[in-house]
């Protein structure tokens, strides 16, 4: 369907709220009792880099000081320090949101995606701690399901769940950053592009502007460092919220692209070929 190149280098972060493990798991991912642990808030109080081979990929990774939400910070050095992790941000190529599974998924942890997303970064929902809970299954189904159903953002981020204590499920997560990392430079072939805009085209679901359908015309790939396209369509009137939603989900679908950044720009236009 589409072709692609191995990128052998992923640099990644883990983010997340105090104490949810992202010291444990740095130490476990590069093999060094590196960085502190313990139940006491704020241990972490700079930036580290380490980094560590997997599967033929070299993987940078930085652990963080915990995020809180604002209301909460009264030191100017944790502000500070805050600061810093949303400017690393710009530089990495994929975030791991880690999330402790006793204290569930919170606003906060929702409030760090979306900064996350916002930057097009591959993005991972961690679940900590995982090995500590009665019923595992039940607690994988409600968390897929919360996503799913009251997360519009669901389609752009990936799920698992480890313990960063025992190492359990890590080589999976692993495994699923390399292969979304290598979808980040996929170039999608002109015949597939056309034949999606067909398909979709035909679409009785497609949302309308005043009983008229927005219908896509034709579509373009732009070289980028993450899938990025241009999309033409019929309405010389900005494409709606509804419609760009429908357009990403369906895309992401056909292509298997789920979990992957991707950028789009809807262009008004009566001639596909303008602008």
């Amino acid at each position: 369907m589409y072709s692609s190149s191995n990128n052998k280098k992923i640099n990644f972060a883990i983010i997340g709220k105090p104490n949810s493990g992202k010291s444990t798991l740095f130490n476990k991912l590069i093999k060094k009792d590196i960085s502190p642990t313990g139940e006491t808030y704020g241990l972490t109080k700079d930036l580290l880099l380490e980094n560590f081979i997997f599967k033929n990929t070299e993987f940078i990774i930085h652990d963080t000081p915990g995020l809180r939400r604002k209301n909460k910070i009264y030191d100017k050095d944790e502000e500070s320090r805050n600061k810093k992790v949303i400017k690393l941000l710009e530089k990495i190529d994929a975030a791991i949101l880690l999330i402790d599974s006793t204290e569930n998924i919170t606003r906060q942890d929702f409030k760090i995606a979306d900064t996350i997303i916002r930057r097009k970064k591959l993005l991972f929902f961690i679940f900590n701690k995982i090995d500590i809970l009665d019923n595992k299954n039940e607690f994988k189904r409600k968390i897929k399901n919360l996503l799913n159903n009251r997360y519009s953002q669901s389609k752009e981020i990936n799920v698992n769940f480890i313990s960063a204590l025992s190492g359990q499920n890590i080589r999976d997560f692993l495994n699923e950053m390399i292969r979304k990392n290598d979808l980040c430079s996929l170039k999608i072939k002109k015949t597939q592009l056309n034949n999606f805009i067909g398909k979709i085209s035909k679409d009785s679901k497609l949302p309308k502007i005043k009983n008229i359908q927005i219908k896509p015309k034709y579509i373009v790939q732009i070289d980028s460092n993450i899938p990025k396209f241009k999309i033409f369509i019929n309405s010389k009137k900005k494409a709606p919220n509804l419609f760009i939603r429908y357009f990403d989900n369906e895309f992401r679908r056909y292509f298997l692209l789920e979990g992957v950044p991707i950028y789009m720009k809807f262009i008004s236009s009566d001639n596909p070929y303008s602008n």
